[in-house]
């Protein structure tokens, strides 16, 4: 009886009718399987169930149409009208539930997101991954960017690409202003560039405006970094309930950025065979310079990994080190490596305008400078491409050298 969904078979009838019903199984199991309690998988069935009946009324037979671009089309249609209707809760189904069928082998997965581009942008990764001149997160952010500004212009999926002017740029640059609130940001204009560069090198404009645009101006060592004293460092990590669940992943996550620098990416990548644990070194890789990095595995840090994954670490089919405690159990992401800096910065009491996980790496960049390290060791640490990246952490040093100085007597 404790394995039911439903207590009572009229209701476990009824869900497993539609078009949707064959699968009750497949996706119960599925939800068991990756540790859903029983009331949060009688929800969600309920939810594929109102799914099911919005597919119905719109002619939609087969499961095999929610593949593909026409299957994201009608999943963006069912989010709209759920956020039209105030349901916007019963789309959060809608992930677990394809999840659920493409692993079983019932559909073979929906779109790539690359698919869904405009035919222009697609050209642009295209020509740009083949060039190897832009880190794949770089180009991820600036196609964000070139698909608002089509969408601005009204460009049509299969039009080729009209005639226009910078005035056209010069518009799409004011507007997203306006939209932000905020001076044109260097990443919307960088990817502009990138973009109208991209057009006339490969012929689709005959002139190259690119360099038309100007960045909006930024001066060296204009705003300094947030940077915690070491003793502020150790409150964060003193604010770890080490006795919870939670607080064994949390206090490795910490201790991996306050004595490395890593950023929160490269935290959340950490696989468990990047730990040698007889060499006494940990793998990383730095994504964002595709690089690989070996560290000595400090006894301290050592110590709270292993304890997290002897003792709280969920079973789990991911090869990645920090999983997230709650169904799913999948990676933690860097996104969820930020949150737990914040919630720590938070609980220590620590009042700071920036509160992400790259507090910790300038605090860490900043500790080494304090106490000798050359920018050379610390830029190669933190791995930056070139030491002007590395030169901001000499005025955070410079400035704290400022809260500290002795009062120098007035002379006469």
């Amino acid at each position: 009886m404790e394995d039911k969904i439903f207590l009572n078979p009229v209701n476990e009838t009824k869900h497993r009718q539609g078009l949707l019903g064959a699968y009750f199984d497949d996706f119960v199991n599925w939800m068991k399987k990756n540790g859903y309690p029983r009331r949060t998988t009688r929800n969600y069935v309920q939810m594929v169930t109102h799914f099911g009946r919005y597919l119905h009324r719109r002619g939609i037979s087969s499961i095999y149409q929610l593949e593909g671009v026409r299957g994201e089309k009608l999943l963006d249609g069912y989010r709209d009208y759920c956020k039209r209707r105030g349901l916007t809760h019963r789309t959060f189904v809608l992930k677990p539930y394809l999840q659920a069928l493409k692993e079983r082998g019932v559909i073979i997965g929906l779109a790539s997101r690359d698919s869904l581009l405009s035919p222009l942008t697609q050209q642009y990764l295209t020509f740009f991954r083949k060039q190897g001149n832009l880190a794949e997160s770089t180009l991820r952010r600036n196609t964000d960017w070139i698909e608002n500004f089509l969408r601005f212009r009204g460009e049509k999926e299969a039009a080729p690409f009209p005639t226009f002017s910078i005035s056209d740029v010069d518009k799409f640059i004011e507007h997203e202003a306006l939209r932000l609130r905020r001076p044109p940001h260097r990443s919307y204009v960088a990817a502009l560039k990138s973009f109208l560069g991209f057009l006339y090198h490969s012929g689709k404009i005959g002139r190259d405006f690119s360099y038309l645009i100007e960045r909006p101006r930024c001066y060296k060592l204009r705003s300094l970094p947030a940077v915690l004293s070491w003793s502020e460092v150790k409150r964060i990590l003193k604010s770890v309930d080490r006795s919870t669940r939670p607080g064994l992943r949390d206090y490795a996550i910490l201790l991996l950025l306050s004595t490395y620098g890593l950023r929160a990416g490269e935290v959340a990548h950490l696989r468990l065979e990047d730990v040698d644990w007889r060499k006494e070194a940990i793998h990383v890789v730095r994504r964002k310079m595709g690089r690989d990095l070996w560290l000595p595995l400090r006894p301290q840090v050592g110590k709270a990994i292993f304890e997290y994954l002897r003792r709280e670490r969920p079973f789990s089919k991911y090869r990645e080190i920090f999983l997230l405690l709650r169904a799913p159990i999948r990676p933690i992401s860097g996104w969820g490596v930020s949150y737990v800096v914040r919630k720590h910065i938070q609980l220590a009491g620590l009042n700071l305008p920036h509160q992400g996980a790259h507090v910790l790496r300038h605090s860490f960049a900043t500790h080494l400078i304090r106490h000798g390290a050359s920018l050379k060791q610390i830029g190669d640490l933190l791995g930056h491409r070139n030491l002007e990246s590395t030169h901001i952490y000499t005025k955070t040093a410079v400035e704290h050298l400022r809260e500290v100085a002795l009062e120098i007597p007035e002379v006469k």
